[in-house]
């Protein structure tokens, strides 16, 4: 067997590129949605005051329950609620339409009241902070009761 040719190089140097090329694919894909993501300054950019109609001018509000969230969004002056899980609040929040945000880039949390699970409930509520903080939304807490 003699040295190898350049046509003999080629199809290993593709290949290579080709492995190389579905790393950084991948690894593009598993970077989380809400990452580096300023929503404060997307609701700004939006004018999202426009919404405001009488008395419905409310921001999304999460209520910490012990496996995820239930998120309020007014839509007018009818909310709707969707359960949203740990790991997924900060990919809903940014997916939001800017119309529910009219109040700006202002975000309410309570924890729920009905508990069996307090350490669940504080895990995620302490996770829903960090999240809404690292959005650049200011969080409004209000005590269950």
């Amino acid at each position: 067997m003699g040295p190898l040719s350049f046509l003999d190089i080629m199809p290993s140097a593709r290949h290579m590129f080709c492995a190389l090329a579905l790393v950084f694919i991948v690894a593009g894909c598993t970077k989380k949605a809400h990452e580096n993501v300023d929503l404060r300054t997307r609701i700004a950019a939006a004018r999202t005051s426009q919404y405001c109609h009488s008395n419905a001018c409310f921001s999304p509000h999460i209520l910490v329950i012990e496996n995820g969230y239930f998120v309020t969004v007014f839509t007018g002056d009818r909310p709707q609620h969707t359960a949203v899980s740990a790991e997924t609040l900060g990919e809903y929040l940014v997916a939001l339409p800017m119309s529910a945000w009219p109040a700006g880039p202002i975000v309410g949390i309570t924890p729920s009241d009905d508990v069996i699970d307090s350490q669940a409930i504080q895990k995620n509520l302490d996770q829903a902070q960090r999240v809404c903080r690292s959005l650049g939304l200011d969080v409004q807490f209000r005590p269950g009761g």
